[in-house]
């Protein structure tokens, strides 16, 4: 595969994928990469409430989900930096277990989202749910994403209902040089949330693209 020209591969699967499914070959000219959270950060979860999020999660139609208006376009946006943006470093990269890979895939599809690698949690019986393990799940697959990639500064985009915040102002004190920006949805209710240097409010962008 080493010998492939870039961009995206569709996957033949039997039986058939039920929505788009394929592989990335990132262009190695492209200087900009993208890593989004999901929930709150692109598609409305609710994650502050369980009941509300489990009700979105599970019963609504992926097609039918609320999208957090302007963050495809300004997704599209980022990558037109690139010389090929269409095979852009584009990492979708959430806690959500992988059994809502097709939903989730079928969602960033309906909403035109630019086409990126879904990095979704293995769920297992010893799994446990502790904020501690989502925040060492996302620090190891965001550090795995930054080595396969070394040459790419990324901009990293998510929300403040969880540990975003928190992962990215790691991230960025242990790379500071692949990482381009932190934008942050601001949807916590607590006054007290902590806000940390560098770390942008993600409606300077899309207000600004208006």
């Amino acid at each position: 595969w080493l010998t492939l020209k870039p961009g995206w591969y569709d996957i033949e699967a039997e039986p058939a994928a039920s929505s788009l499914a394929g592989f990335l070959v990132a262009d190695p000219r492209n200087t900009v990469g993208l890593i989004s959270d999901i929930d709150d950060t692109i598609l409305v979860s609710e994650v502050l409430s369980k009941s509300a999020l489990l009700k979105n999660s599970l019963t609504v139609p992926a097609e039918q989900r609320d999208v957090v208006q302007g963050m495809a376009a300004l997704y599209t946006r980022v990558l037109k930096a690139n010389v090929a943006p269409e095979a852009s470093a584009v990492f979708y990269l959430s806690y959500t277990p992988r059994q809502l890979t097709d939903n989730l895939r079928r969602f960033l599809q309906a909403n035109g989202f630019p086409r990126g690698v879904l990095q979704l949690r293995e769920v297992a019986s010893e799994n446990g749910d502790s904020m501690q393990e989502h925040e060492t799940y996302k620090l190891r697959r965001i550090e795995a994403i930054l080595g396969a990639f070394p040459q790419t500064r990324f901009q990293l985009f998510g929300d403040d209902a969880e540990r975003d915040p928190e992962i990215y102002a790691e991230v960025q004190s242990k790379h500071p040089n692949q990482v381009a920006g932190i934008w942050i949805r601001r949807i916590n209710p607590d006054a007290q949330r902590p806000i940390f240097p560098g770390q942008h409010d993600v409606r300077e962008l899309t207000e600004a693209a208006k």
